[in-house]
C-alpha cells in the first residue's frame, strides 16, 4: 500500500504564491549575504544588473516621452545608489538636497560671472577664459560649502553645478527634466534595493544604526586583508 502523501499546510503557507514570494525572497541580497563565501562577487552583480537596468529604463523614458531626462551627474549617482544603497551618499534626503544645492550653486556662479564679466564667454564649454576659470571655481567651491551646510555630502552633485555653470542647462525644461530625472532615479534605486534586494533602503534619511549592519553595501571598509595584504605581512614579519 503506498504511503499517504504529505499534506500541505493550511493556511497561506500552503498557497503557490506564498511559496512564490518565498523562493525569490531567498533571492535577495538581505538573504543571500549572511550566507555566501564570497558575498561581493553578488554584490558585483547586483550593481551591475541594477544600475544597468536603472539607466536602461530612465534612457528608454526619455526616448518615449521626447523629455530631457539624461544628465552626466546621473551616471555616479546611480553607482553610489547601487554600490553602497545603505550608505548616508545614497539616501533620498542627501540626493535630492545634494542636486538643488548642485543647480544652486551653478546658477548663482554663471550669474555672478555674467555680471563681473559681461564680455566675456561664460557659457561656451569650448572657450577657455578668466570668466570660465572665475565660474567654475566658484560653482565647485559654492557646491561643496552647501552640501557640508546642508549634511548632505553627494559628490555627484558637484558635477552639477559644473554642467549649469558650463551653461548646459539653460532652459527651465532642462533644470525640470533633471530634476525629475533625480526623483525617476531615487524611485527606481527604492524598488529594486527594497524589492529585489531586500534591504531596508531608507524613504528619506539615513540611518546610521541600521546601515551599520550591512558593511559595504553601507560604505563601511572591508576589513579583511586580501591575498596580497596578507602575503606582504607575512613577508614582514618573516624578515624580522
Amino acid at each position: 500500500m503506498p504511503a499517504p502523501r504529505p499534506r500541505r499546510p493550511a493556511g497561506p503557507q500552503g498557497t503557490w504564491l506564498f511559496r512564490l514570494v518565498s523562493f525569490f525572497s531567498r533571492l535577495q541580497l538581505r538573504y543571500l549575504l549572511p550566507r555566501l563565501r564570497h558575498p561581493e562577487r553578488v554584490v558585483r552583480l547586483f550593481v551591475f544588473v541594477e544600475g544597468s537596468l536603472a539607466l536602461a529604463v530612465l534612457s528608454a523614458a526619455a526616448y518615449i516621452t521626447q523629455f530631457p531626462l539624461l544628465f552626466p551627474p546621473l551616471g555616479p549617482s546611480a553607482f553610489i545608489l547601487f554600490r553602497t544603497p545603505m550608505s548616508a551618499s545614497a539616501a533620498p534626503r542627501t540626493i535630492v538636497l545634494a542636486h538643488l544645492a548642485g543647480l544652486a550653486a551653478g546658477f548663482v556662479a554663471l550669474y555672478l560671472g555674467r555680471a563681473v564679466f559681461p564680455q566675456q564667454a561664460v557659457t561656451d564649454p569650448g572657450v577657455v577664459s578668466a570668466a570660465s576659470i572665475a565660474i567654475l571655481s566658484l560653482a565647485m567651491g559654492l557646491s561643496s560649502l552647501a552640501m557640508i551646510w546642508l549634511r548632505c555630502n553627494h559628490p555627484p552633485a558637484t558635477a552639477t553645478a559644473l554642467i549649469v555653470a558650463m551653461g548646459y542647462l539653460n532652459s527651465m525644461v532642462h533644470v525640470f527634466g533633471f530634476l525629475i530625472a533625480v526623483i525617476f532615479l531615487i524611485t527606481l534605486a527604492f524598488l529594486f534595493n527594497r524589492i529585489l534586494g531586500g534591504l531596508p533602503y531608507p524613504f528619506w534619511r539615513h540611518d546610521a544604526e541600521v546601515a551599520a549592519r550591512y558593511g559595504t553595501l553601507a560604505g563601511i571598509p572591508d576589513q579583511r586583508q586580501g591575498y596580497w595584504q596578507q602575503l606582504s605581512a607575512r613577508m614582514f614579519h618573516g624578515s624580522l
